[in-house]
């Protein structure tokens, strides 16, 4: 049985945006759409093409945000992990039921003065509103 590894994804690489297609050519597929637990903020990175979120974790904040969890082949992570650029990175993110998966998070340095947008719930409810 191969073994495979779990990530949340909370931007750009959701189903039907401009990053998605990383993950698909890497084997992966959808798991499920859900929901950080409380103590997270979103943020639009200035200067990304495509554009992107970052999300700190947070536990002062009160918000949980959209993200879809996806599988893929371990043996594949690797190459995933180099398509991530700088500030964005992997880390532990804890979801709404209390489990923790690897998921983006964002240096905090890199968000200083970025618009916060976590009011919103998550990326794709800021990119209908935000126009």
């Amino acid at each position: 049985m191969k073994k495979t590894i779990q990530i949340a994804v909370c931007g750009a690489h959701m189903q039907g945006l401009p990053l998605n297609h990383q993950l698909l050519s890497l084997d992966a597929v959808f798991v499920k759409a859900c929901k950080t637990l409380a103590g997270y903020r979103l943020f639009d990175v200035p200067e990304k093409v495509p554009p992107r979120p970052g999300m700190l974790k947070d536990s002062t904040s009160s918000y949980a945000l959209e993200l879809e969890v996806w599988e893929m082949p371990l043996e594949n992570f690797g190459a995933f992990m180099v398509q991530i650029a700088s500030p964005l990175c992997i880390g532990t993110v804890v979801l709404e039921d209390g489990s923790s998966v690897y998921g983006f998070l964002c240096e905090a340095d890199a968000l200083k003065g970025a618009k916060e947008i976590s009011q919103y719930g998550g990326w794709r409810n800021y990119l209908t509103c935000k126009d």
